[in-house]
């Protein structure tokens, strides 16, 4: 038991303690004026008996008390339900069928508002957040609103409406309460229908995967699934990998000093049963919350060098691998066992880079690219200049190449734009790391950009689609 546990224990007892001895006393008083009373003298058994049964019924009472004080419906902080009491409820409500859909509501600047303003103003805002949305959601035909707080700022919604009308009543919220107690309030949120579906573990893990998709502002038919069972994506997404059913497409990359196009980016789709045919937003998120990052990142990196050896050997491929994987040994020794049976060249494969967060342990995280890089493998970053970790990873780590976030692109006609990324291609190129533009769309822009010195340039400037596996294999074998 841990010592906070322990010392919580005696707390509860001490208050049930304190809470019993009134009624003690009041069982003595009335117990000595029956005694009294009936001029009854007990035998010494008798007192014995009358004693054993007061202070077994003393401590039943003392455990009621305490284990009043140890359970609760609701989260101490906010007056919302907390998650155990939310959960058994929406179970509850959910056989009876008065739950139509549940929605996952988000504060999601929570954590720049306690940085910047202290914890202390953070719970107070949580707390008039709670009362507000219970109160908006009662304004708009809804009694009694079941809200719980799961973790953090995130919110559990039960609506006894369609999941339409449970998203606009959110909306209208959002709309409303962009600043509370004067701060200013970011939200996302996600919903989803009742209709067959049961366990509710799954229906709160597909939410959570639905806003991890989701970067800024969505429009509200991305934030909805209707009518899915989410547990059978799950599993078609486990099956599509254990079944290396991915689906490749290659990005043409021109190099703007030779003028040939001899790099590709890999995208990569994968293939369902009854699910489709799904892009990366729809089940990365499920296979990161799922931990299945090693074994994805394998098959990906085998199915490319499958592509790869059947391709001239003047082809590069750049794509994306999990920090989660490029960390992990088993891994690492994985890879260098399909380059080797697949026959293909490390010097051909770029691994692109990319975390919201600087990993703390950059030193092992160094070392290991490092041993990666002794076999020929180089490393980009991905999304340079987003709100991400590349400006710490170019400082500490060996690093190729930088691919520059496609703002600097869509944001081409704002001078200081222009003259940041000016500036970046500059320092990559005293440093010896080669740039990549994407989202090229015009001729002149192409042209603009090669002047500025980018290395590569992708976009349909370059080519008006990618390639499949077969397309590529058919256009680049023999060159």
């Amino acid at each position: 038991m841990l010592y906070s546990e322990s010392q919580e224990r005696a707390r509860r007892f001490r208050l049930a303690l304190r809470m019993g001895i009134p009624i003690l006393l009041l069982i003595g008083i009335i117990v000595t004026y029956i005694v009294k009373q009936n001029r009854f003298v007990p035998s010494e058994f008798e007192i014995v008996l009358i004693l054993t049964a007061l202070f077994i019924s003393t401590y039943f009472l003392f455990f009621l008390i305490n284990l009043g004080q140890a359970e609760t419906y609701i989260d101490r902080m906010t007056g919302a339900f907390n998650r155990d009491s939310l959960l058994k409820i929406l179970s509850n409500r959910m056989n009876s069928r008065s739950v139509h859909s549940i929605v996952l509501l988000r504060l999601d600047n929570l954590p720049f508002i306690n940085d910047h303003f202290g914890i202390d103003r953070g719970d107070k805002l949580l707390r008039v957040f709670v009362h507000l949305l219970d109160e908006f959601i009662k304004l708009n035909g809804i009694k009694e609103p079941l809200i719980g707080r799961y973790h953090g700022g995130d919110f559990i919604l039960g609506f006894q409406t369609p999941i339409k009308k449970s998203l606009e009543i959110v909306e209208k919220f959002e709309s409303a309460y962009r600043e509370i107690d004067q701060i200013a309030v970011e939200y996302k949120y996600a919903g989803i229908d009742m209709d067959g579906t049961s366990d509710m573990s799954i229906i709160i893990n597909h939410l959570y995967d639905t806003i991890s998709q989701q970067k800024n502002s969505v429009p509200q038919k991305s934030k909805t699934e209707k009518k899915i069972n989410p547990g059978t994506l799950e599993h078609e997404i486990i099956d599509a990998i254990n079944s290396e059913k991915l689906l490749l497409h290659y990005i043409p990359t021109l190099d703007t000093h030779t003028k040939k196009i001899e790099l590709f980016e890999v995208g990569v789709r994968l293939e369902t049963l009854h699910s489709g045919i799904l892009p990366p937003k729809k089940f990365i998120p499920v296979v990161n919350r799922l931990g299945l990052e090693r074994e994805f990142d394998e098959v990906l990196f085998k199915a490319v060098c499958k592509d790869a050896k059947r391709v001239s050997k003047n082809i590069r491929f750049t794509f994306n691998i999990s920090p989660f994987s490029l960390r992990n040994e088993i891994f690492l020794e994985s890879i260098k066992k399909i380059a080797v049976q697949e026959g293909v060249s490390y010097k051909r494969i770029i691994i692109e880079l990319f975390e919201n967060r600087p990993f703390k342990d950059i030193k092992r995280y160094k070392v290991i690219l490092d041993e990666l890089r002794e076999l020929g493998i180089e490393f980009a970053l991905d999304n340079f200049g987003a709100q991400n970790a590349s400006f710490e990873y170019i400082k500490k780590l060996p690093v190729d190449m930088v691919q520059f976030d496609k703002e600097f692109t869509l944001s081409h006609t704002d001078s200081r734009v222009n003259k940041l990324l000016y500036a970046y291609i500059q320092a990559c190129k005293s440093m010896k790391v080669k740039t990549l533009l994407k989202w090229v769309d015009s001729e002149e822009n192409l042209q603009r950009f090669t002047a500025f010195g980018v290395d590569y340039l992708q976009g349909f400037a370059i080519s008006n689609r990618p390639f499949d596996s077969e397309t590529l294999i058919k256009k680049y074998t023999g060159e």
